[in-house]
């Protein structure tokens, strides 16, 4: 035997599709937008200790910036990276070309600007700065 619904009851499922479904694509959205940023922040972290590893080498500023920069050749957008030292004793060495020494600390730290790539990000803020600083002896 057939059921047939009552009359009120019709195209009551179309309504609660209508309500659910903004709220199943904004946690979409969210979780494409975290899961790239999550992306981002590990080949940034990754990049970051490839640096500090030519760092500790005694490679110069600009080759680190380098090696830190091939690393991140498939983000688009802004990179900042920084190369300081720290003395054997602990103090700052000032200028990394001039005076890191071995025995001393490689510093590298590396800021992006993380652009989202939809609008549920986007409603948050415009973009997500992530940075990384790693640290290695100096050899």
């Amino acid at each position: 035997m057939p059921r047939t619904r009552p009359r009120e009851d019709r195209g009551a499922a179309a309504v609660e599709f209508a309500l659910v479904v903004p709220v199943l694509l904004a946690v979409l959205f969210s979780i494409v937008d975290l899961g790239f940023a999550i992306n981002r922040y590990t080949v940034l972290n990754n990049a970051t200790r490839e640096g500090v590893r030519a760092a500790s080498l005694s490679a110069s500023s600009s080759q680190v910036r380098q090696v830190v920069n091939d690393s991140l050749s498939d983000l688009e957008g802004d990179v900042t990276v920084v190369v300081s030292c720290k003395t054997p004793l602990g103090g700052t060495c000032g200028s990394w070309d001039a005076n890191h020494t071995s025995g001393g600390v490689a510093v590298v730290t590396t800021t992006y600007q993380h652009v989202w790539l939809t609008p549920m990000g986007k409603a948050l803020s415009s973009s997500l700065k992530l940075s990384k600083t790693s640290q290695m002896r100096i050899e």
